[in-house]
């Protein structure tokens, strides 16, 4: 377990654990001034991050550059007292272990090389190699047992305030038919961690000692039932305070994993830039700071997440799970306003609030009226969250809500086109014929194994080579059928990054009214612990001190 330099709090709390000489307790009071907690004893935040993929295939560059990012936004932002352990791939092997985009391959340019390397290797075929990966002070390996023992080590030293937070940038598995709940985070060597069984590890924490989750694995959203007891609403809300914010639903895989780096979109990413004010890749980020307290808490870091994310992600937090269990939706409102919206059965099946209603829910609110009616009142991470999703989608405030469902019903009716298969049924792309007569001509560049070592691929003689590739009888046909697959696979993305988007405004809509629903359905044991579980997801990096 690495330690802050400047916060030697474990020296501290092994000390005030036990009766001490007055000598000692002159040394913990020097250290508490070196610490500059000299007037009380502060918190200290325990950080696990667990990163990294299965195997060497599984484990891309981008998840290697999510843990550094993360490690220079705490050092950058974090204050008082921290400890982190690390645990990313194959740990300390020295094998290569992390799959990236090659750095040798000469030209590697819009010239001839990459038409070369396409014709070769089909489209979207990157140049890839292995290297030994770069994170550094890490604790180990992926290993659940490792994990494990890391947590252990928090149990046995957390103290009230204190606070785990949690960091998952790795791989993760989908839950069987039968606990579809049970997702998992997936560890070096096929190993994987589940997430009842990390339930049952964060409840040998002690109570007074909050979590907080920040999960980007694929189907990461089955850690977001941690907060039940044995991960069944059934069984009521666990009595360890815990929030969490989920890059995916628990049926869907995330996006960001890749060789590169030159491309961040990706949940966490986003995440802990608008915490640094800045992306992994150095490009400023600001407005963060939804109530101008001068501090970016984690749940306006997931509000930034959800707004400006172009991914296929639809992230949720731990409070969306708990009221779409505690709170209810009018009946209308449950058929009509989640037609056509993917996350129905799920929501429906979360919805228990009439085994604890408390009241007529005459008066419940619905997802009616214009949308400015609906976030006038909404607390201000949900605010923001519907405006700009409402704007980047073209609407007006003074739209009424039932619009947002219309357009969404339209929008799942203009499925984009194919483009068109020519002439005799067998049109192709082009690539084979080009390919041959690139071989015909150049036979050293359509040597399969060997056509990247050919001296016509230095630098200098790209250009020229490209535009006598360009006037090869086979060019035109492959270049518009290239231009044609483009085209269609960037209206397809389009086409689903809006769908994305609607179903996260429609999912925060439901969000704002479920909340003021609550009060109404729910005992005033749930409302409390709802405003703690709130309360948890907009704390932020700045610590509090024993005894305030």
């Amino acid at each position: 377990m690495t330690m802050n330099p400047s916060q030697p709090f474990a020296l501290i709390r092994t000390f005030r654990r036990s009766m001490f000489p007055h000598r000692a307790m002159h040394l913990v009071y020097g250290l508490l001034v070196l610490a500059g907690c000299s007037q009380s004893l502060c918190a200290t935040d325990y950080f696990l991050t667990i990163g990294g993929g299965y195997n060497p295939e599984g484990n891309q560059a981008s998840l290697e550059a999510n843990v550094i990012f993360f490690q220079q936004v705490l050092d950058e932002k974090h204050r008082g007292s921290r400890l982190h352990d690390i645990f990313f791939a194959d740990g300390h092997d020295t094998a290569s272990d992390l799959l990236v985009l090659a750095s040798n391959s000469p030209g590697q340019t819009n010239g001839a090389f990459e038409l070369l390397a396409t014709l070769h290797r089909g489209n979207d075929q990157e140049t890839v190699e292995f290297r030994n990966h770069r994170v550094p002070k890490i604790s180990g390996a992926i290993d659940p047992a490792l994990v494990r023992s890391s947590l252990q080590k928090i149990v046995k030293v957390a103290n009230r305030k204190d606070r785990l937070i949690i960091y998952v940038t790795a791989h993760g598995s989908a839950g069987s038919d039968s606990d579809p709940y049970n997702t998992t985070i997936d560890c070096w060597n096929g190993k994987k961690i589940t997430a009842r069984e990390f339930a049952r590890w964060l409840d040998e924490l002690p109570v007074e000692c909050p979590v907080v989750m920040v999960m980007a694995q694929c189907y990461c959203g089955g850690f977001a039932r941690t907060i039940f007891n044995e991960m069944d609403s059934s069984k009521g809300i666990s009595t360890h305070l815990r929030a969490g914010f989920f890059a995916q639903q628990h049926y869907l895989p995330a996006a960001g994993c890749r060789p590169d780096i030159k491309h961040d979109e990706e949940f966490s990413s986003y995440f802990w830039g608008a915490i640094a004010g800045r992306s992994r890749n150095g490009v400023p980020i600001a407005s963060c700071d939804i109530n101008g307290d001068g501090e970016v808490s984690f749940a306006e870091a997931y509000a930034y997440a959800v707004i400006v994310g172009d991914t296929i992600d639809i992230p949720l937090k731990t409070s969306d799970v708990y009221l779409r269990t505690y709170s209810r939706l009018p009946d209308e409102d449950q058929d009509g306003s989640q037609k056509g919206v993917k996350e129905k059965s799920n929501a429906a099946a979360e919805t228990e609030s009439d085994a604890i209603a408390k009241k007529s829910p005459l008066n419940l609110t619905s997802v009616t009226g214009s949308l400015q009616s609906l976030v006038a009142h909404a607390p201000p991470i949900s605010r923001r969250i519907v405006m700009e999703l409402s704007k980047n989608l073209g609407f007006k405030l003074d739209d009424d809500a039932k619009a947002v469902y219309v357009a969404y019903e339209k929008h799942l009716q203009a499925v984009p086109q194919a483009p068109r298969r020519g002439g005799r049924g067998r049109a192709g792309s082009g690539r084979r014929n080009l390919l041959r007569e690139i071989t015909e001509k150049w036979p050293e560049l359509g040597d399969e194994k060997h056509w990247e070592e050919s001296a016509l691929l230095k630098p200098e003689n790209q250009g020229k080579l490209l535009a006598e590739m360009k006037e090869l009888p086979s060019w035109k046909g492959y270049d518009e059928r290239r231009q044609q697959t483009e085209e269609s696979a960037r209206k397809a993305e389009q086409h689903e990054l809006r769908d994305v988007k609607f179903r996260r405004l429609i999912k925060g809509l439901e969000i704002i009214v479920l909340e003021k629903n609550l009060p109404l359905v729910a005992t005033d044991e749930v409302v409390k612990k709802y405003r703690q579980l709130i309360e948890l997801e907009e704390s932020s990096f700045r610590l509090p001190s024993f005894g305030k």
